[in-house]
Protein backbone atom coordinates (compact mmCIF):
# COMPACT_ATOMS: atom_id res chain seq x y z
CA UNK A 1 0.00 0.00 0.00
CA UNK A 2 1.28 3.42 -1.08
CA UNK A 3 1.66 5.94 1.93
CA UNK A 4 -0.52 8.91 1.74
CA UNK A 5 1.95 11.82 0.55
CA UNK A 6 1.72 14.66 3.13
CA UNK A 7 0.41 17.96 2.23
CA UNK A 8 3.98 19.34 2.28
CA UNK A 9 5.57 16.64 0.07
CA UNK A 10 6.73 16.88 -2.81
CA UNK A 11 3.91 15.53 -5.82
CA UNK A 12 5.30 14.49 -9.67
CA UNK A 13 6.67 17.65 -10.76
CA UNK A 14 8.94 18.04 -7.41
CA UNK A 15 7.48 21.17 -5.97
CA UNK A 16 4.94 21.04 -3.32
CA UNK A 17 1.28 22.22 -4.23
CA UNK A 18 0.10 25.82 -3.72
CA UNK A 19 -2.78 26.51 -1.79
CA UNK A 20 -5.73 26.70 -3.94
CA UNK A 21 -3.90 24.54 -6.86
CA UNK A 22 -6.10 21.20 -8.23
CA UNK A 23 -4.02 18.24 -7.81
CA UNK A 24 -2.60 16.92 -10.53
CA UNK A 25 -4.60 13.71 -11.89
CA UNK A 26 -3.26 9.97 -11.05
CA UNK A 27 -3.33 6.56 -12.64
CA UNK A 28 -5.16 8.19 -15.43
CA UNK A 29 -7.92 9.42 -13.04
CA UNK A 30 -9.06 12.59 -12.88
CA UNK A 31 -9.79 14.55 -9.54
CA UNK A 32 -13.50 14.37 -8.95
CA UNK A 33 -14.48 10.79 -9.45
CA UNK A 34 -11.95 9.80 -6.93
CA UNK A 35 -13.51 12.35 -4.38
CA UNK A 36 -17.09 11.51 -4.93
CA UNK A 37 -15.63 7.93 -4.40
CA UNK A 38 -14.54 9.20 -1.23
CA UNK A 39 -17.62 10.81 -0.54
CA UNK A 40 -19.43 7.16 -1.13
CA UNK A 41 -17.04 5.35 1.09
CA UNK A 42 -17.97 7.62 3.79
CA UNK A 43 -21.51 7.37 3.40
CA UNK A 44 -21.57 3.67 3.61
CA UNK A 45 -19.08 3.86 6.68
CA UNK A 46 -21.74 6.63 7.77
CA UNK A 47 -24.52 3.93 6.88
CA UNK A 48 -22.65 1.34 9.21
CA UNK A 49 -20.74 -1.60 6.61
CA UNK A 50 -21.79 -4.61 7.87
CA UNK A 51 -18.16 -6.19 7.57
CA UNK A 52 -15.54 -5.39 10.19
CA UNK A 53 -11.96 -3.69 8.96
CA UNK A 54 -10.53 -6.65 7.12
CA UNK A 55 -8.89 -6.97 3.81
CA UNK A 56 -11.65 -7.65 0.72
CA UNK A 57 -10.42 -11.50 0.21
CA UNK A 58 -11.19 -12.23 4.09
CA UNK A 59 -14.02 -10.06 3.94
CA UNK A 60 -16.06 -11.89 1.09
CA UNK A 61 -14.80 -15.39 2.92
CA UNK A 62 -16.21 -13.67 5.93
CA UNK A 63 -19.81 -12.35 4.79
CA UNK A 64 -20.20 -16.77 4.01
CA UNK A 65 -19.09 -18.03 7.18
CA UNK A 66 -20.28 -15.43 9.56
CA UNK A 67 -23.54 -17.42 10.48
CA UNK A 68 -21.57 -20.50 11.47
CA UNK A 69 -19.12 -19.23 13.65
CA UNK A 70 -19.08 -21.14 16.94
CA UNK A 71 -16.37 -19.11 19.00
CA UNK A 72 -17.73 -16.22 20.48
CA UNK A 73 -14.18 -15.03 21.34
CA UNK A 74 -12.37 -14.84 18.47
CA UNK A 75 -16.11 -13.02 16.63
CA UNK A 76 -15.90 -10.42 19.71
CA UNK A 77 -12.19 -9.98 19.21
CA UNK A 78 -11.49 -9.67 15.55
CA UNK A 79 -14.31 -9.46 13.73
CA UNK A 80 -16.34 -6.39 15.27
CA UNK A 81 -18.42 -4.35 12.42
CA UNK A 82 -17.05 -1.05 11.71
CA UNK A 83 -20.35 0.34 12.65
CA UNK A 84 -19.99 -1.15 15.93
CA UNK A 85 -16.65 -0.04 16.86
CA UNK A 86 -18.64 3.81 16.66
CA UNK A 87 -21.72 3.01 18.97
CA UNK A 88 -25.47 2.58 18.17
CA UNK A 89 -27.24 5.92 17.26
CA UNK A 90 -30.68 6.87 17.81
CA UNK A 91 -31.36 5.15 14.37
CA UNK A 92 -29.65 2.34 14.32
CA UNK A 93 -27.87 -0.13 17.16
CA UNK A 94 -24.69 -2.07 14.66
CA UNK A 95 -22.85 -2.33 18.43
CA UNK A 96 -26.40 -4.42 20.19
CA UNK A 97 -27.03 -6.25 17.21
CA UNK A 98 -23.32 -7.08 16.60
CA UNK A 99 -23.58 -8.49 20.64
CA UNK A 100 -26.51 -10.00 19.55
CA UNK A 101 -24.45 -12.13 17.09
CA UNK A 102 -21.50 -12.89 19.43
CA UNK A 103 -24.62 -13.98 22.05
CA UNK A 104 -25.87 -16.63 19.00
CA UNK A 105 -22.11 -17.89 18.70
CA UNK A 106 -21.87 -18.40 22.06
CA UNK A 107 -25.04 -20.83 22.10
CA UNK A 108 -23.49 -22.41 19.45
CA UNK A 109 -20.60 -23.21 21.18
CA UNK A 110 -22.23 -24.00 24.72
CA UNK A 111 -24.24 -26.68 22.80
CA UNK A 112 -20.97 -28.10 20.99
CA UNK A 113 -19.49 -31.40 21.64
CA UNK A 114 -16.66 -29.49 22.64
CA UNK A 115 -18.41 -28.20 25.80
CA UNK A 116 -18.40 -31.34 27.37
CA UNK A 117 -15.12 -32.75 26.03
CA UNK A 118 -12.99 -29.16 27.08
CA UNK A 119 -14.79 -30.47 30.80
CA UNK A 120 -13.40 -34.09 30.34
CA UNK A 121 -10.26 -32.46 29.61
CA UNK A 122 -10.25 -29.85 32.91
CA UNK A 123 -11.55 -32.44 34.88
CA UNK A 124 -8.51 -34.91 34.38
CA UNK A 125 -6.35 -31.97 34.66
CA UNK A 126 -7.55 -31.04 38.30
CA UNK A 127 -7.54 -34.34 39.34
CA UNK A 128 -4.06 -35.42 38.13
CA UNK A 129 -2.90 -32.35 40.41
CA UNK A 130 -5.32 -33.65 43.59
CA UNK A 131 -8.04 -31.94 43.08
CA UNK A 132 -11.60 -32.54 43.86
CA UNK A 133 -13.71 -30.47 41.77
CA UNK A 134 -17.23 -29.23 42.74
CA UNK A 135 -19.89 -26.93 41.46
CA UNK A 136 -21.22 -22.78 41.73
CA UNK A 137 -23.90 -21.61 40.23
CA UNK A 138 -24.35 -17.90 39.71
CA UNK A 139 -26.80 -16.05 41.01
CA UNK A 140 -26.66 -12.83 39.28
CA UNK A 141 -25.29 -11.64 36.27
CA UNK A 142 -21.06 -12.14 36.22
CA UNK A 143 -18.90 -9.51 33.68
CA UNK A 144 -15.25 -10.18 33.59
CA UNK A 145 -13.45 -8.44 31.81
CA UNK A 146 -14.79 -4.97 31.48
CA UNK A 147 -12.02 -2.94 31.08
CA UNK A 148 -9.79 -5.68 28.74
CA UNK A 149 -8.37 -3.84 25.57
CA UNK A 150 -10.69 -4.78 22.40
CA UNK A 151 -12.48 -3.18 19.36
CA UNK A 152 -15.56 -1.82 21.53
CA UNK A 153 -15.75 0.18 24.43
CA UNK A 154 -15.72 -2.18 26.93
CA UNK A 155 -14.23 -5.81 27.22
CA UNK A 156 -14.91 -9.48 27.94
CA UNK A 157 -13.02 -12.24 29.21
CA UNK A 158 -12.99 -15.36 26.86
CA UNK A 159 -10.43 -18.06 26.90
CA UNK A 160 -9.10 -19.03 23.57
CA UNK A 161 -12.11 -21.51 22.55
CA UNK A 162 -14.56 -18.63 22.92
CA UNK A 163 -15.53 -19.96 26.99
CA UNK A 164 -16.35 -17.13 29.48
CA UNK A 165 -13.73 -18.72 31.84
CA UNK A 166 -13.14 -17.31 35.19
CA UNK A 167 -9.01 -17.54 35.72
CA UNK A 168 -7.51 -18.94 38.40
CA UNK A 169 -5.57 -15.88 39.75
CA UNK A 170 -8.93 -13.86 40.62
CA UNK A 171 -10.45 -17.02 41.86
CA UNK A 172 -7.68 -16.90 44.35
CA UNK A 173 -8.08 -13.04 45.31
CA UNK A 174 -11.54 -13.72 46.25
CA UNK A 175 -10.49 -16.84 48.55
CA UNK A 176 -7.88 -14.65 49.92
CA UNK A 177 -9.87 -11.45 50.45
CA UNK A 178 -12.66 -13.52 51.87
CA UNK A 179 -10.02 -15.27 54.60
CA UNK A 180 -8.49 -11.77 55.52
CA UNK A 181 -11.43 -9.04 55.46
CA UNK A 182 -14.32 -11.61 57.07
CA UNK A 183 -12.47 -14.54 58.68
CA UNK A 184 -9.55 -12.02 59.85
CA UNK A 185 -6.90 -14.15 58.98
CA UNK A 186 -3.45 -12.95 57.48
CA UNK A 187 0.28 -14.22 57.58
CA UNK A 188 0.61 -14.72 60.83
CA UNK A 189 -1.94 -17.61 60.68
CA UNK A 190 -0.10 -20.82 59.62
CA UNK A 191 -2.84 -21.87 57.43
CA UNK A 192 -2.82 -18.38 55.78
CA UNK A 193 0.06 -18.74 55.24
CA UNK A 194 0.39 -21.98 54.00
CA UNK A 195 -2.35 -21.45 51.49
CA UNK A 196 -1.29 -18.44 50.02
CA UNK A 197 2.16 -17.75 50.46
CA UNK A 198 4.59 -14.38 51.41
CA UNK A 199 5.54 -11.95 49.26
CA UNK A 200 9.07 -10.41 50.67
CA UNK A 201 7.90 -6.85 51.72
CA UNK A 202 10.57 -3.76 51.08
CA UNK A 203 13.80 -4.43 53.07
CA UNK A 204 12.97 -8.16 53.45
CA UNK A 205 15.42 -10.59 51.95
CA UNK A 206 14.39 -12.79 48.91
CA UNK A 207 14.19 -15.93 50.81
CA UNK A 208 11.25 -14.68 53.24
CA UNK A 209 9.35 -14.81 50.35
CA UNK A 210 7.31 -17.94 50.20
CA UNK A 211 4.99 -19.88 47.36
CA UNK A 212 1.54 -21.52 48.51
CA UNK A 213 1.10 -24.85 48.84
CA UNK A 214 -2.10 -24.76 46.90
CA UNK A 215 -3.50 -24.03 43.52
CA UNK A 216 -6.74 -22.60 42.43
CA UNK A 217 -7.45 -23.54 38.56
CA UNK A 218 -9.20 -21.83 36.11
CA UNK A 219 -12.94 -22.21 36.53
CA UNK A 220 -14.91 -23.25 33.33
CA UNK A 221 -18.74 -23.38 32.54
CA UNK A 222 -20.78 -26.30 32.59
CA UNK A 223 -22.90 -27.13 28.96
CA UNK A 224 -26.07 -24.98 28.56
CA UNK A 225 -24.34 -21.57 29.78
CA UNK A 226 -25.25 -18.36 28.37
CA UNK A 227 -24.52 -14.36 27.47
CA UNK A 228 -26.92 -11.63 28.05
CA UNK A 229 -27.42 -8.06 26.98
CA UNK A 230 -26.76 -5.90 29.49
CA UNK A 231 -26.37 -1.94 29.63
CA UNK A 232 -24.69 0.48 31.94
CA UNK A 233 -25.71 4.51 31.75
CA UNK A 234 -23.08 6.95 32.73
CA UNK A 235 -24.82 9.97 33.92
CA UNK A 236 -22.32 12.51 33.39
CA UNK A 237 -19.77 11.59 30.44
CA UNK A 238 -18.15 15.30 30.34
CA UNK A 239 -17.67 14.72 34.20
CA UNK A 240 -16.00 11.51 33.44
CA UNK A 241 -14.40 12.96 30.89
CA UNK A 242 -12.75 15.98 33.01
CA UNK A 243 -14.63 18.47 30.92
CA UNK A 244 -16.82 20.21 33.84
CA UNK A 245 -18.13 18.83 36.85
CA UNK A 246 -21.27 16.60 37.16
CA UNK A 247 -24.10 18.71 36.23
CA UNK A 248 -27.46 17.34 36.00
CA UNK A 249 -27.98 19.06 32.29
CA UNK A 250 -25.58 16.50 30.43
CA UNK A 251 -26.34 13.75 28.49
CA UNK A 252 -26.75 10.08 29.34
CA UNK A 253 -24.82 7.77 27.35
CA UNK A 254 -26.21 4.09 27.30
CA UNK A 255 -23.61 1.52 27.00
CA UNK A 256 -24.18 -1.82 26.10
CA UNK A 257 -22.18 -4.69 27.03
CA UNK A 258 -22.17 -8.57 27.82
CA UNK A 259 -22.68 -10.52 30.82
CA UNK A 260 -22.98 -14.32 31.45
CA UNK A 261 -26.26 -15.06 32.29
CA UNK A 262 -27.83 -16.38 35.89
CA UNK A 263 -27.95 -19.81 36.41
CA UNK A 264 -25.00 -20.47 34.90
CA UNK A 265 -22.65 -23.58 36.73
CA UNK A 266 -19.30 -23.00 37.27
CA UNK A 267 -16.48 -25.66 37.88
CA UNK A 268 -14.44 -24.96 40.40
CA UNK A 269 -10.66 -26.89 41.62
CA UNK A 270 -8.18 -26.48 44.09
CA UNK A 271 -5.17 -28.52 43.52
CA UNK A 272 -1.67 -29.38 45.42
CA UNK A 273 1.47 -27.29 43.68
CA UNK A 274 4.32 -29.78 42.73
CA UNK A 275 6.11 -30.58 45.51
CA UNK A 276 3.45 -29.56 48.48
CA UNK A 277 2.03 -31.81 51.14
CA UNK A 278 -1.59 -32.07 51.81
CA UNK A 279 -1.93 -35.71 52.61
CA UNK A 280 -5.57 -35.19 54.71
CA UNK A 281 -7.00 -32.23 52.24
CA UNK A 282 -7.74 -30.23 55.42
CA UNK A 283 -6.17 -27.49 53.50
CA UNK A 284 -7.41 -27.74 50.23
CA UNK A 285 -10.91 -27.87 51.79
CA UNK A 286 -10.80 -25.26 54.06
CA UNK A 287 -9.42 -23.25 51.19
CA UNK A 288 -12.31 -24.31 48.92
CA UNK A 289 -14.78 -22.93 51.40
CA UNK A 290 -12.76 -19.30 51.88
CA UNK A 291 -13.39 -19.59 48.24
CA UNK A 292 -16.82 -20.53 48.03
CA UNK A 293 -17.96 -17.75 50.73
CA UNK A 294 -16.00 -15.18 48.82
CA UNK A 295 -18.28 -15.93 46.08
CA UNK A 296 -21.22 -15.77 47.81
CA UNK A 297 -20.57 -12.56 49.59
CA UNK A 298 -17.84 -10.25 47.53
CA UNK A 299 -18.95 -12.10 44.30
CA UNK A 300 -16.51 -12.05 41.54
CA UNK A 301 -15.51 -9.74 38.62
CA UNK A 302 -16.67 -6.74 37.88
CA UNK A 303 -19.39 -4.06 39.30
CA UNK A 304 -19.80 -6.41 42.19
CA UNK A 305 -20.46 -3.09 44.30
CA UNK A 306 -23.77 -3.00 42.25
CA UNK A 307 -24.19 -6.95 42.84
CA UNK A 308 -22.93 -8.55 40.01
CA UNK A 309 -20.88 -11.90 39.79
CA UNK A 310 -22.71 -13.23 43.22
CA UNK A 311 -22.72 -16.56 43.61
CA UNK A 312 -25.17 -19.54 46.02
CA UNK A 313 -23.00 -21.35 48.05
CA UNK A 314 -24.73 -24.74 47.67
CA UNK A 315 -24.35 -27.73 45.74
Amino acid sequence: MRERPRPDQPRGNGRPPQRGEARPPSGGRSGPPRDRDRSAERADGERGRPHPLLPSATRTFWSSARNQVANPGLLFDRFAPEAAVFGDRTDATPRRDFLREVIAAAERLAKDALAEQILVRWEATVRAAGAEPCSVELESRLVSGLGAHGPLEIGFRFDRLGFPVLPGSGLKGVARAYAHLVERRDESDPDFLAVFGRVPRSGDAHEVGQAGALVFFDAYPEPGWRLELDVMTPHYPDYYSGKEPPTPWQNPTPITFLAVAPGTRYRLAIGLRQGASDPDGRLRQLALGWLRNGLAQLGFGAKTTSGYGVFRNRE
